[in-house]
C-alpha cells in the first residue's frame, strides 16, 4: 500500500508539478516560488488520502494559496519584529528603573497568561505573539471565525480577571536570596 501511495504521489508530482511552479511564479519572485512550490508537495504528501484526481490541480492551487498567504504573513511579521526592534533603540534612551518596572509587568503579564487554561493561552499568543487576526485563528485551531473571535474575547475577560485579581506592583524589592548580591 505504501508503495502505492508512493507511486501515485510521484505521479501527482510529476503531472502538476511545473503548473504549480507557474501558479506561484505569477504571485512570488522565483525563488520564493520555488520554496513555495516545495513546501505545496510537502503538504500535498502529508494530505495524499485527501487526494480526489479529478480536481487535483486546484486542490494543489489551494495549498499554494495557503502556502503563500503564510509566507506573506511571515514576511509581515518579520517586517514588523525588524520596526519592534528598531524601536528597542528608544528603549535605551528610558531609564533603568523604567526598564525594570516595564519587564516586571510584562513577567506579571506571562504569569497570568500561564494560569489560564491550556486553550486560552494558545489563542491568546495566537493573537497576541503571533498577531493572527480572528479568520487566521480559526484556520489554525479549526473553528468558525466567529467562535475564534468568541474565544479571543473570552480569554481576554479571564485573563482581565486574573490581572485584576493580582495588580501590578512597581515594588521590586529583593527577596531574601537575592539580597546582597547586587
Amino acid at each position: 500500500m505504501a508503495d502505492s501511495r508512493e507511486a501515485r504521489f510521484t505521479m501527482l508530482y510529476e503531472q502538476h508539478y511545473d503548473e504549480v511552479l507557474a501558479f506561484c511564479n505569477r504571485r512570488i519572485d522565483r525563488i520564493e516560488a520555488e520554496d513555495a512550490t516545495a513546501d505545496v508537495f510537502a503538504v500535498a504528501w502529508r494530505r495524499s488520502d485527501e487526494i480526489d484526481w479529478d480536481t487535483a490541480r486546484p486542490w494543489l492551487y489551494g495549498i499554494a494559496r495557503g502556502v503563500m498567504a503564510n509566507r506573506w504573513r511571515a514576511g509581515r511579521r518579520r517586517m514588523r519584529l525588524f520596526g519592534r526592534i528598531a524601536s528597542v533603540t528608544s528603549l535605551a534612551a528610558e531609564g533603568p528603573d523604567v526598564q525594570v518596572v516595564r519587564r516586571a509587568q510584562d513577567q506579571e503579564v506571562l504569569a497570568a497568561v500561564r494560569r489560564l487554561r491550556p486553550r486560552d493561552q494558545e489563542i491568546l499568543l495566537l493573537a497576541a505573539w503571533e498577531e493572527l487576526t480572528a479568520p487566521e485563528i480559526a484556520v489554525v485551531v479549526s473553528i468558525t471565525v466567529s467562535a475564534a473571535e468568541q474565544r479571543v474575547h473570552r480569554a481576554k475577560q479571564r485573563l482581565a480577571k486574573i490581572l485584576e485579581a493580582r495588580p501590578f506592583t512597581s515594588d521590586l524589592s529583593l527577596g531574601a536570596a537575592d539580597e546582597g548580591r547586587y
